[in-house]
């Protein structure tokens, strides 16, 4: 009985024209939503090789990564300075924006909001310092970090001059004073 359902079921389905060693083919096209993706993909494969490739409109992948390093550079001004350019400023207003990149960079998270130091960043109000003490040496922290210290790098975050001020701020305003609750002193003295 059930073989009997499945070819009456058989001669009612549409069926190809040919017949290959005693098996006929079932006419069973792919659904219609399948076929419209299709057809989408390949229209828009025919759009991004001429887009792309044949009227050379867009960009290829080095130009505009070339193009988008040079936005993000103009974005945050990641110019480096010359060795001769970098010097320890002391006017006010230089003063002034190095206490304002110190708070925008959460600096105070690690080193506290006067410099004292906490249990994660040094001391930077004593003459005891672990980077060494010259304006170079505290740029170079800044600017490079030391990983293996928990100093994290701003050379990607913040411009050379902006590292110029902030550094001349904590060797003009910190060194020398005596916050409260100041961290033991660090690393070596400083002459």
């Amino acid at each position: 009985m059930a073989s009997e359902k499945n070819n009456t079921k058989d001669q009612h389905e549409p069926m190809m024209d040919h017949e290959y060693d005693g098996i006929k083919e079932l006419n069973n096209p792919p659904p219609a939503w399948i076929m419209a993706i299709f057809y989408i993909t390949i229209g828009f494969s025919i759009l991004y090789g001429a887009y792309y490739f044949w009227l050379d409109v867009g960009d290829h992948q080095d130009a505009e990564y070339a193009r988008k390093s040079a936005k993000h550079d103009a974005k945050y001004q990641l110019v480096n300075q010359s060795a001769e350019d970098l010097a320890l400023l002391t006017d006010a207003a230089s003063l002034a924006e190095g206490r304002a990149v110190y708070d925008a960079m959460n600096c105070f998270a690690c080193h506290g909001m006067n410099g004292e130091g906490n249990a994660i960043g040094p001391n930077l109000t004593d003459e005891y310092w672990i980077n060494g003490c010259s304006f170079e040496d505290v740029f170079n922290i800044i600017k490079n970090g030391n990983p293996a210290k928990g100093m994290t790098p701003f050379k990607g975050q913040i411009s050379d001059t902006k590292i110029q001020q902030v550094s001349s701020y904590i060797l003009e305003n910190l060194v020398g004073t005596t916050p409260a609750n100041a961290r033991e002193a660090q690393g070596e003295k400083c002459n």
